[in-house]
């Protein structure tokens, strides 16, 4: 009980506060004074002729009385009129409630026979006003107010229209932004669906293939990269559809000239199931030639190992039959004997000396320069070639100057430069005609040693003469070139400071040039 009366108290606090506050608003609202103001006018009117006649006056005319009447019944009408126009049909019937009592109390009082009707339809004219107006007030108000939530709803639509304007500028820019960053990766990137077809790509991605992003998108990945009509059995993209997870291939395509490395990753739709996957494609090629590079290094070192020990295999009897031959030659031998034992003794020290030049090449050495002369050099090495050279029918003409002087080089570096030159020039003129001519010039040019090397064979052809010093660059058939002879004589060459070039005209042989700096200069 305690608690209901409580609630009961507060809800009737809480009910005369807001009558106070309904008083207080309408008792600071300025037509409230009107209208209080022209209600006690109207009052004051109705009763003038009572008050008139208490003091002694008495109207000698009915016309006289006519006057007030007249006042009191416009007055009345105005304040209904104003009331119900400011406050509503309440306002209105507030002010005939309050003056109704006060005019049928003087009708009651003088009696006012033919008056009476017409002062009781006043009344109800009264009323009526106060619907009227009232009501025509109401839906005045009612327009304001719906205007006033039009304004509202209309300057909240333009600020979410704004805000929507401002959301789509931010989205184009970031979508711009991504466009931008997608587009500016080397590595080509392409989305592609679960048939295969390339759906998005970036830019990298089209001009690998010389064309562009609109006349790309649709096409199937393996009609696009490899020219078939089904995916490769190695397929990244079909393993990730199959899976559900990444993947990665590697492979080499001859229609681009490229090893790629294709990885996979997979993309799902909101329901979680498999869309398609984003490729990554890479150029690996140059990291293939360096991995195949490093095998053939390696795989030369061991022909070095292997070379090294057959030498060295072969050093032990030809020591033998020189010393034993030499002690023949000394001994009371017939002199036909001695003549072919004086054969046998110096192409035994020929082959020795062919052995001594191969341990020297085929010796691992620590890169070091020294004063070095280039015409020792091509000696050397034309004594390693002379057998094959004699063998093949190939005439070497040596035009070396005698005045060159000495130059800062790795001796052993150096004689693989030649060595390489003058076997590639073999080579070239046994395939052309069976035969051939080799001319080896050397010159001091200002600054420079001059080395060329100029042969009798086939040429280079004007496209692969820009190549020949590209690693794993080579015209020889399978199994016959590395492609790696002559881009390690360029890197030597260039690690002296000089420079090494070739010229010239298919059919009419070629001539290749090392130019070394005197005293590193």
């Amino acid at each position: 009980m305690p608690s209901d009366i409580t609630e009961t108290h507060k809800t009737v606090l809480a009910e005369d506060r807001h009558i106070e506050r309904r008083l207080a608003r309408f008792t600071k609202d300025r037509y409230f004074w009107y209208i209080a103001v022209l209600v006690v006018s109207a009052a004051f009117f109705i009763y003038a002729p009572n008050l008139f006649a208490v003091v002694g006056f008495n109207f000698s005319e009915s016309y006289e009385l006519g006057y007030y009447v007249a006042l009191y019944r416009f007055l009345f009408l105005l304040s209904v009129a104003i009331a119900s126009w400011r406050f509503g049909m309440k306002g209105g019937l507030v002010v005939c409630f309050v003056l109704a009592p006060i005019v049928l109390s003087v009708i009651t009082a003088n009696r006012w026979g033919p008056n009476t009707s017409l002062e009781i339809g006043l009344l109800a004219v009264g009323t009526v006003f106060s619907w009227l107006i009232g009501k025509q007030g109401e839906m005045k108000r009612l327009l304001e107010r719906k205007n006033d939530d039009l304004r509202q709803q209309a300057t909240r639509l333009s600020l979410e229209i704004d805000q929507r304007k401002l959301a789509e500028e931010e989205i184009s820019q970031a979508a711009e932004e991504w466009r931008t960053t997608f587009d500016s990766i080397t590595d080509l990137i392409s989305i592609h669906s679960i048939d295969n077809r390339i759906v998005r790509m970036n830019r990298a991605f089209a001009d690998a293939f010389k064309s562009t992003p609109k006349e790309l998108l649709g096409k199937t990945c393996y009609e696009l990269v490899h020219g078939t009509k089904e995916p490769l059995p190695n397929c990244p993209h079909q393993q990730t559809l199959k899976t559900g997870k990444s993947a990665m291939a590697e492979f080499f395509e001859p229609s681009l000239e490229m090893h790629l490395q294709v990885a996979t990753s997979p993309i799902l739709d909101p329901k979680g199931e498999l869309a398609g996957s984003v490729h990554i494609t890479r150029d690996v090629t140059e990291r293939k030639r360096m991995d195949e590079q490093l095998i053939m290094t390696d795989r030369l070192a061991s022909i070095g190992e292997l070379a090294s020990g057959i030498a060295h295999e072969l050093n032990n009897p030809l020591t033998s039959v020189i010393g034993f031959s030499q002690l023949l030659m000394e001994g009371n031998t017939p002199d036909e004997i001695k003549e072919d034992l004086g054969i046998v003794c110096s192409e035994a020290q020929r082959a020795s000396n062919i052995v001594k030049n191969l341990l020297t090449f085929a010796r691992k050495h620590a890169p070091v320069k020294q004063l070095s002369r280039v015409n020792t050099i091509i000696e050397d090495v034309l004594r390693l070639r002379a057998y094959e050279q004699k063998v093949s029918n190939i005439e070497v003409k040596e035009q070396l100057a005698t005045d060159l002087p000495e130059i800062m080089v790795d001796y052993f570096q150096l004689q693989q430069v030649f060595l390489n030159i003058i076997v590639n020039a073999e080579n070239a003129m046994l395939e052309a005609h069976g035969r051939g001519k080799l001319v080896i010039t050397t010159e001091r040019v200002n600054h420079v040693v001059r080395t060329s090397f100029v042969d009798n064979g086939p040429g280079i052809t004007k496209e692969n003469l820009s190549r020949i010093f590209a690693p794993f660059f080579t015209t020889k058939e399978v199994g016959k070139g590395t492609g790696l002879g002559l881009s390690i004589c360029h890197g030597i060459v260039s690690a002296h400071g000089g420079q090494i070039y070739a010229k010239s005209e298919h059919g009419k042989g070629a001539t290749f040039i090392v130019e070394l700096p005197i005293n590193g200069r």
